[in-house]
Parts: structure tokens; sequence; C-alpha cells
């Protein structure tokens, strides 16, 4: 294809594969168009007859069709960028003002609380939002009554506000707000308002050294920074636990607390603790599995730092189901999230190509963070994707996601990265703000950015692209990866009718 002629590798990007030169760690379509031999060397798992769906026939122009393709989906105009109304991300925690705090709160001091901070940074205002309604509902079951009915005089009542601290799990966040209402109880004497402000100080802003070097450690590794975020809280919660419930730990706080005091029968106690949960529905599965796999991971970093030997006797996750089927958006839903980017995005063309590559290339977000101008060739319309183990992946770069690359570089190119200067604040910013742009389009699925994975593999499946082309695209080891990725039974009766082609006869 002329696409793909030969060029003088003195004008390639330094970042582009390198065509002209084989390399074991590069993947790329235009390399390995026989990718078939790769993933199955089993005779006769092909049809004698191969048709337009033969695995062995990809070419650029099928990858394309099977990336950008839309005669299988709901057709929508585009529309017209100059026509949305630009109200910026100061426009946010106003839409959230009218649009849930209005609508979810009555309570004056709340109201009041809630107008105050409007200037907050909206990812910020919208964790406080969900505080106090957390804290409305624990006045609410403590006095035995609907959320509305609560007074003002009732939420700062001493009694109120002691339940509220004793059953909340203590953040930063959360201590803010209830020193709100601290300061405005007319119940609590001088040395009462003294001992809650201490007992808010349980909010762990410090972190036990050990736990710091864990933390570092997973930043040395390019972790990313919500798994790291998630990972320290659930050593740091146990730690906090062990301090409150066993005896041998009761002198000592979540900071200073000794290794080698703790042994496997205080793990298995606080893994008893986190089954409870679980078992009366205050938890699922899978967060427990997470946190009993990163407490693993701490104890396992520090047998290789420091020689201490893990205590991890019968320390086990339970079984949780791996496959989580899910509704997702359709494509109008799609359409009013990205007019909700241009509404209220302050760099609309850089989120908007941003979002894009997780949901037009199924990106993982730390791959989209990473991509540089020199992996974009917008002459020959390709883009490298670096991927996990240093592998590097060609795809083709074509229609919207093409078209918001070509505006981009006309007004922002200053940077290596395409998406702002770090790649851990880029995906830092995405993650966040893609939560404030669901919530503005109305959108109710589960889940983070990461849903934008599954929608794009659960559009290959609704294409019938096969399932080995699937894994390639997406960049996974193994094909049962993508089977967790697909949620076709859930979408517009798909399965019902795939079943009803069957026959018999």
């Amino acid at each position: 294809m002329d696409d793909f002629k030969s060029i003088d590798p003195t004008q390639q990007n330094p970042r582009q594969i390198n065509d002209l030169e084989s390399s074991p760690t590069q993947e790329s379509f235009r390399q390995n168009l026989y990718f078939a031999e790769k993933i199955l060397d089993l005779k006769g798992i092909f049809p004698p007859l191969s048709d337009d769906h033969d695995i062995r026939k990809v070419t650029r122009e099928k990858v394309e069709n099977m990336l950008y393709a839309q005669h299988v989906l709901t057709d929508n105009p585009t529309p017209n960028i100059e026509s949305i109304q630009h109200y910026g991300r100061s426009g946010i925690n106003l839409w959230i003002w009218n649009n849930k705090v209005q609508k979810l709160i009555s309570q004056p001091l709340l109201l009041n609380y809630m107008k105050q901070i409007i200037p907050n940074d909206p990812p910020y205002y919208l964790q406080k939002l969900t505080v106090v309604l957390e804290i409305q509902q624990l006045a609410a079951d403590f006095l035995q009554m609907e959320p509305a009915q609560i007074m003002d005089d009732q939420l700062v009542e001493h009694t109120v506000l002691q339940h509220i601290i004793e059953n909340v799990e203590m953040t930063v966040v959360k201590a803010n707000v209830l020193n709100y209402f601290i300061s405005r109880s007319t119940q609590t004497t001088g040395i009462e308002r003294t001992y809650l402000l201490e007992v808010t100080a349980r909010v762990k802003k410090d972190l036990h050294p050990k736990i710091t070097e864990f933390k570092m450690n997973m930043q040395n590794k390019g972790l990313s920074k919500e798994h790291i975020r998630k990972q320290v809280a659930a050593v740091d919660q146990l730690f906090s636990w062990l301090c409150k419930n066993i005896h041998v730990f009761s002198e000592e706080n979540h900071t200073s607390i000794q290794m080698l005091k703790i042994q496997s029968e205080h793990l298995l106690s606080y893994r008893t603790y986190l089954l409870k949960k679980v078992n009366i529905g205050a938890a699922s599965p899978i967060s427990f599995c997470h946190k009993i796999s990163a407490i693993k991971s701490y104890f396992y970093f520090l047998r290789e730092r420091y020689g201490i030997e893990p205590p991890l006797q019968r320390f086990r996750a339970i079984k949780a189901p791996r496959y989580n089927p899910r509704d997702l958006p359709n494509e109008e839903q799609i359409a009013t999230f990205f007019q909700t980017v241009q509404m209220y995005s302050d760099n609309p063309i850089q989120e908007t190509v941003g979002f894009r590559l997780l949901l037009e290339l199924g990106l993982r977000l730390s791959e989209a963070a990473q991509v540089a101008w020199d992996d974009i060739n917008l002459g020959r319309r390709t883009i490298v994707i670096h991927s996990k183990g240093g592998k590097s992946h060609m795809l083709p770069l074509v229609g919207k996601l093409y078209d918001g690359f070509t505006q981009l570089k006309k007004v922002y190119d200053k940077h290596p990265l395409v998406l702002g200067e770090k790649s851990s604040s880029i995906a830092d910013r995405l993650y966040r703000n893609f939560k404030l742009y669901a919530l503005i389009a109305g959108w109710q699925y589960p889940g983070g950015v990461h849903l934008f994975r599954h929608m794009f593999i659960t559009r290959l499946a609704y294409k019938g692209v096969l399932p080995q082309a699937v894994k390639e695209l997406t960049r996974v080891k193994r094909l049962n990866t993508v089977s967790l990725y697909i949620h076709l039974g859930r979408q517009n009766q798909y399965l019902t009718n795939q079943i009803d082609k069957l026959s018999y006869d």
C-alpha cells in the first residue's frame, strides 16, 4: 500500500518504529501482517477456505475498519463544536450546586457550607458533597428518620457528632467537613470540643516510614498514582486497625508500629474483620482481594529490602468473580460526554484527544498519558503505543482522533508529551475529570475512566472481530483476558439475537 512505502530513516521521528529494521521488542500491524502465526500454531484451527474474517489476512485497511468503522453502530451526526456554549472549568461547581446540592440537601446549615466552598477545585467540591451526604445519612440512621427531616440543631448535637465520628472511616476531607460542624455546635464545652477535634485528628496525614519507602518503590517502578494511593491506603488502614484492636499495639500509633511485632495471627484477625464487612455487604469481594493483595505486596517488599520474613501464613484472598457484566453507554450518551468536555474543559481539544485515545484505541490510562509528539506521524497517520513490558505497537490514526491531533498540533505542541508536561499529572487529571464530565453527562455507570477500555473491546466484539485480533489490538498477553471486557449480553439483546441464529437441523 502507498501508505507503507519506504522512507528515509533519517526523516523518521526518533520514537516511531523503524520498519526498515527488525526489533524483537517492537510490534506493529505492518511488521506482523500475519500475526496469527504468533497467536495460534494449531493445524486445522482455520477453515480451509478463508474469508474476509480470516485473521491471516489482516491489512492496514482492515485494522482501520476494526477500529473506526461505524457501519454496525448507530450513526449520530457530529455536533457543531462552535455551536456548543463554553462554560469552562469554573462552571462545573455551579452545575453541581444547581443540579445536585439543591436537590439532595434541604438543611440550611449544609446548604450554607456547600455554598461557601463553591470556589474549591471541582473534584474537591464533589468529594466534599459526597462526605456531606454520608454525614447526613449517618445522622439520619442515628436519629431514625429520613435525611430530609433532620433539622440543623440535630446535626450538631453532641451525641450525633460522636456517632458520626465513631462510625466514619476518617480521611483528610472528612475531618475538614466534620470540623465545620463541630465549630458550630452549641452543646459541646471547650473540653468536649477539644476531644472531638482530637478524634478527627486520627486522619492519617503522616505515614509509617516503611510505608513511605514502599510508596517510593512503587513510584520508581512507574506504577500509576491511583494504584499507589490504594496500595498505601490499604497498608495504612491495617496499621491503624492493629493499634486500635490488638492489645500489643495499643501503646503505639500507625506511624511508629514495629514491623517485627506483627505476627500471622494479627493479620488473620484483620482478615476476619474484612471478611465480616464483605458478609454484611459493607465491602465487595473485589475490594477485599485488593486489600489482601496490597498487604502481601508490602510484606514482600520488606522481605526484599530488609530480609523480614512475611507473617502471611493462611493470609489468603477469597474467590471473587473476575467477570462483572455491566451496561455500557450507547452512542448518543458517548456524544453527550464529549459535548460536556467541550463545554466545561479549559483545554477541550486536549482532553477530547485524551479521552478518544481511551475510547477509540482502547489505551490504558498510563499509555495515553505517555503518548508523545514523537509517537505521532500525521503524514503517515500512525501512532506508536508504548505498552507494558516495554513493547511498542503501531496503529493507524484516522477519523475524529486524527482530526483531534491535527487541531491540537496547531495550538499545543510546546511539551514533548501530547497531553501535558508530566505523565503522572496527565493520568491524574483525566481520571478526576472523567468523573466530573460523566456526572454532568448523566452517566450512571460504575467504574472510572477504565470504562472506555471496556467500551472499546465490546465495540470490536460487536463488529464481529475475531478474539485473536481483539487480543492484538488491545495489547494483552492472554486471550482469556479479552473476555473480561466484553459485555454483549446486555447490549440491545445482542446475545439473544446470536443464539437465535443457531440451527440444529
